[in-house]
């Protein structure tokens, strides 16, 4: 009769474990796309969805969240965090809106319960041709900034800087809105910097956030504010021209 090695418990939990490992990353693989799948074509970020595309969205983002396992590492000491991210989805689900002109969305602004309607007209725009986010952290960790930059190419480009503040939790940087600049195209070619016109020194509490990153990999990242919105972000390099 042929020999038929055995083996042990130890090999046999270390294969599982392997293949376990193996099969997750493939469907976090296959979620990936079709996130991207879905906002290949979606214009403004999202904005044009329909509800039933809204809510596959956010529910493969909450199922690749939900895939980290507790010995996961950090998102904040990762290397992959810091750079540059073009968001490719900014918002929540049921496709709660923020309009500029809407009294209830001042008001859960000033509240403290949502977004700026400042800010979201301005990314929100139809000119508006793309939109990141740069990270820039300390090796430590322990600070840094985040820059919110609203690319209106030609025309202009909008920077809104963060400070980061207090200490990091896992997962979650904290931060406050610190200024921005606005940078305007000239006809003769030049450029034109005015301050972003948001006395964020005026607003106390409503300056301050966080962002949390529960999903990180080398072509996706899932991130979520302390309003509740959904950022969807894919690594963009740095563009030859810096403004």
């Amino acid at each position: 009769r042929a020999f038929a090695p055995s083996l042990s418990r130890r090999s046999v939990s270390r294969l599982t474990l392997r293949t376990a490992t193996v099969t997750s990353t493939a469907a976090s693989d296959d979620k990936e796309a079709e996130i991207l799948a879905l906002l290949t074509d979606a214009e403004g970020r999202g904005k044009d969805m329909t509800p039933s595309q809204l809510a596959q969205l956010h529910e493969l983002a909450t199922e690749l969240e939900g895939s980290r396992s507790n010995d996961d590492d950090d998102t904040n000491a990762s290397e992959l965090l810091p750079g540059r991210w073009r968001v490719l989805y900014q918002g929540k689900s049921g496709g709660e809106k923020t309009k500029f002109f809407s009294l209830e969305s001042w008001q859960k602004y000033l509240s403290g319960n949502g977004p700026s309607p400042i800010q979201n007209l301005v990314s929100g725009s139809s000119g508006v041709s793309r939109l990141y986010q740069i990270v820039q952290l300390a090796d430590d960790r322990n600070s840094g900034k985040i820059l919110n930059v609203v690319d209106a190419s030609p025309a202009a480009v909008v920077a809104i800087e963060a400070d980061l503040e207090g200490k990091p939790q896992p997962n979650r940087l904290g931060f406050r809105f610190s200024g921005g600049t606005v940078l305007l195209r000239t006809l003769w070619k030049g450029t034109l910097a005015f301050p972003y016109p948001v006395p964020f020194d005026l607003l106390g509490d409503n300056a301050k956030g966080w962002l949390q990153t529960d999903y990180l990999s080398p072509t996706l990242r899932l991130s979520r504010g302390n309003k509740g919105s959904l950022f969807v972000l894919v690594p963009e390099s740095e563009p030859d021209d810096p403004e």
